[in-house]
């Protein structure tokens, strides 16, 4: 099962009615914003290091950021972090969004913190951020635009766009004017307009023409629209004009690489590790197209080692490394490896327990025992992320990427079962999420606001747990295999629980296989599953949600029985929830006993 989901790519389709919402053409012309202000009580010394970032500087700003971090001046964790998440450092960016926040919890921090959640893929955590970011007081044009895109990548399209006309009511300078751009640009895109999409994306550049994120998001428009010649012309202006700027190198490489252009990919790869001979991306970025492209194994593994060697500390170079020698060249990677590091990075551990601990808040609010981590599944599921990672191209999409072929490289099992069983799994039981999201915790948010890939998570017979992710830049992979137990009874688990708050208003989709009909719109209301225990058998009589007014939301459903299990139903409103607190009522039988269940849930901050 699969759920893909691409950072600040709005590529829903929308209804008419929402086309009307937006109520806007893109403007001819437009008054130049006025002169540059900054957040109320900002330090002179952020705006200065801001000033270096938008002048394309990135290191510079870095270091100048992280100064005022050490030295707790306020805005200097909060306005890295911004500039991690530029840079695809996305777990980096959410910590330094939420140092920002513990220290002064104003609009400015708090919309940089939605910003670092929605684009490490944690929209839900977004979403509520961004309403804290707006109830701050004084407000700020940027918080009003950060929150308007958390809310559009959560399908909730008609708040974004109220949301975007209180951004421009508000004062702003030319970066602020060039971000409001940004999200009209994305808006657009998901109504399908092209053409407007790409008029915001100029407006951007008109509007903040040094800054090279505005050229960036250009050229990914350009790879987007399969105008590679046009793309790689203006990634060679770009680039002329900020010689030997090793981020803007690695960022034109992704985008590059994103758009299928693997030899101006690779030509780039290799400048930016011309000019840091350490850098973990650059080198990762040679070996993933020498491996994907060219099945050059060998050469793959001694970039990479070599890299390794004067980098010691990155997790991503090490699994690299002890995947590509496992999977690819069929050896042991200790000899390896175990010179430098006998051990796997901190990051590793880390990575798991954020995702093991995200999923179990969630099962002891349920009443449902906690889960384990079950080492023999962190390898099997990391396994599976690399052998996505190194066919990446051949076998990343479809109805089951759980699949492994026996033709591609990296196959340890046709099915989840054998390679957890390779790996030393001793259960009889087991499944697999798959997922593209950045980050443990947005791959745990993504999978329980799905339909599928949330019924094995909170299934009372579920023990176990591996989780495992590759990835490098924009190409990422993550999975975790669930183990379970022989099939029991067990009462009813209903999610969103009784009396829950905060629950999403809506389903994005973009899940493999698809709970939705053929004929559905999405974005969607958000998903309501109830699953009893996994050897009974489940028969619904009525089931259905009412909303604040008391009347009937339409809604599609499905189950019991395939493609869900037998003992599982799922209720999916036809459009997006409003705030507000709904009741689910529910009448049938489990094994020809009565089963009555009523419930309900708030959406909303």
């Amino acid at each position: 099962m699969s759920e893909v989901r691409r950072r600040g790519v709005l590529r829903l389709l929308v209804s008419a009615l929402l086309l009307s919402v937006a109520g806007c053409q893109v403007p001819a012309a437009r008054a130049q914003p006025g002169p540059s202000v900054t957040s109320p009580g900002q330090d002179r010394r952020v705006a200065a290091a801001d000033a270096r970032l938008v002048a394309g500087d990135y290191d510079g700003a870095d270091a100048a950021y992280r100064a005022l971090a050490e030295a707790r001046v306020p805005g200097g964790a909060s306005h890295l972090s911004t500039l991690l998440a530029y840079e695809n450092r996305f777990s980096d960016a959410v910590a330094a969004a939420q140092q920002g926040v513990e220290l002064s919890a104003d609009a400015d921090s708090l919309a940089r913190l939605t910003r670092a959640l929605d684009w490490s893929e944690q929209v839900d955590a977004a979403v509520a951020a961004g309403a804290r970011a707006v109830a701050a007081r004084p407000t700020t044009a940027l918080a009003h635009t950060f929150y308007s895109e958390a809310l559009a990548d959560s399908g909730q399209f008609a708040a974004s766009v109220h949301q975007l006309e209180l951004a421009e009511s508000l004062p702003g300078d030319r970066h602020v004017q060039a971000e409001i751009d940004r999200e009209w640009s994305n808006y657009y895109r998901a109504l399908g307009d092209i053409q407007s999409e790409l008029n915001y994306t100029e407006l951007a550049i008109r509007a903040e023409p040094g800054f090279p994120e505005r050229q960036l998001d250009l050229i990914r428009y350009e790879y987007g629209d399969q105008r590679t010649g046009a793309a790689r012309t203006l990634a060679d202006r770009l680039l002329a004009a900020h010689p030997k700027n090793y981020r803007l190198l690695l960022a034109a490489a992704d985008a590059a690489l994103s758009g299928g252009d693997t030899v101006r990919a690779s030509s780039l790869y290799q400048a930016a590790a011309a000019i840091h001979a350490d850098s973990a991306e650059a080198a990762l970025g040679q070996a993933e197209l020498a491996v994907a492209v060219s099945h050059d194994f060998a050469a793959a593994h001694d970039m990479v080692l070599q890299a390794l060697r004067q980098n010691p500390g990155s997790a991503a170079l090490y699994q690299y490394v002890r995947y590509l020698d496992l999977l690819l060249l069929g050896r042991d990677a200790a000899p390896d490896l175990a010179p430098l590091d006998p051990q796997p990075p901190p990051d590793v551990a880390a990575g798991r327990k954020t995702l093991l601990d995200h999923v179990n808040t969630i099962r002891s609010s349920l009443g449902l025992a906690a889960i384990r981590e079950d080492p023999a599944l962190d390898e099997a599921a990391t396994a599976h992320a690399y052998y996505l990672l190194f066919n990446a191209g051949q076998q990343t999409t479809g109805a089951d990427v759980s699949a492994e072929e026996a033709s591609l490289p990296g196959f340890i099992g046709a099915a989840v079962l054998d390679r957890d069983r390779h790996f030393g799994y001793a259960g009889s039981r087991a499944a697999e999420l798959v997922s593209n999201r950045f980050t443990p915790a947005g791959d745990a948010e993504g999978w329980l606001d799905g339909v599928f890939h949330r019924v094995p998570l909170l299934d009372r017979q579920t023990t176990s747990i591996g989780f495992g992710q590759a990835g490098l830049g924009p190409l990422v992979y993550a999975a975790a295999d669930v183990g379970a137990a022989t099939p029991a009874a067990g009462d009813p688990v209903m999610y969103p629980a009784a009396n829950q708050r905060g629950v999403p208003a809506a389903f994005t989709g973009n899940e493999v296989p698809d709970p939705l009909p053929r004929d559905a719109l999405t974005p969607t209301g958000y998903p309501i599953t109830l699953q009893v225990g996994d050897s009974q058998k489940l028969a619904i009589g009525s089931g259905r949600l009412l909303g604040p007014d008391r009347k009937e939301v339409p809604s599609y459903t499905l189950g019991p029985g395939a493609p869900l299990g037998d003992g599982q139903w799922v209720l999916i409103p036809e459009r997006p929830l409003g705030q507000g607190t709904y009741s689910v009522e529910v009448t049938g039988t489990v094994d020809g006993q009565n089963l009555t269940e009523s419930w309900s849930f708030t959406v909303g901050p």
